[in-house]
């Protein structure tokens, strides 16, 4: 008899452990690569230095100078400018009272006490002016409308000028020095006016 061919049983093949892919995951960013967190740094703004020579003088820019583009502690600032903390501690309040400079609170572990990170916020800055600008641009230009439309009477006593009603009420007799009122000519006045005007409306534009 012949005997069959038994034919084997087959499995299926395993994969090639050298072909098997490893599993993959998402890198991690490298950490030289992480980009800090930055720091606004001080315009080279006319409107900003005056607002800095006007709050704290000279040495309030020097400490807006120290922060830019960077984020210290007062004692951190002191070391750097070689000054007492104390002065820089009022310079920097200052700047947050008139919205130019920032800062964030952090508890220290070890002595419970907050530490203040201190940075610049000049776009907080410009807006505070730029609001302040604007409110008085607009009584500027109500102040020109009224000499424009008013005409105003006074002494040669540099008494204070007044309307032309106020005048006929006191029969054109200065109350307060009972000189001869005669009509005032304001026009250096609304020439000063107009030009304050036209400067600001520029300062607000350019910023």
């Amino acid at each position: 008899m012949v005997k069959k061919k038994v034919q084997e049983k087959t499995h299926p093949k395993l994969p090639d452990k050298k072909k098997v892919q490893e599993k993959t995951h998402p890198k991690l960013p490298d950490k030289k690569k992480v980009q800090e967190k930055t720091h606004p740094k001080l315009p080279d703004n006319p409107v900003i230095i005056k607002l800095l020579n006007q709050i704290a003088g000279e040495r309030g820019h020097e400490v807006a100078n120290v922060l830019s583009g960077k984020e210290l502690t007062d004692d951190e600032v002191a070391n750097q400018m070689g000054i007492r903390i104390n002065l820089v501690r009022r310079i920097l309040y200052e700047l947050y009272e008139n919205r130019l400079a920032n800062y964030r609170r952090v508890r220290d572990e070890n002595s419970g006490w907050y530490i203040y990170y201190w940075q610049l916020d000049p776009e907080r800055a410009l807006g505070y002016v730029n609001t302040n600008q604007r409110q008085l641009l607009q009584k500027l230009e109500e102040q020109l409308e009224l000499e424009n439309n008013t005409i105003y009477f006074s002494c040669n006593n540099e008494c204070p000028k007044m309307p032309f009603e106020q005048a006929m009420e006191n029969d054109f007799k200065c109350p307060k020095c009972g000189g001869k009122l005669e009509s005032y000519d304001n026009s250096n006045v609304t020439t000063s006016l107009k030009q304050r005007i036209q400067s600001l409306r520029q300062q607000t534009l350019g910023n």
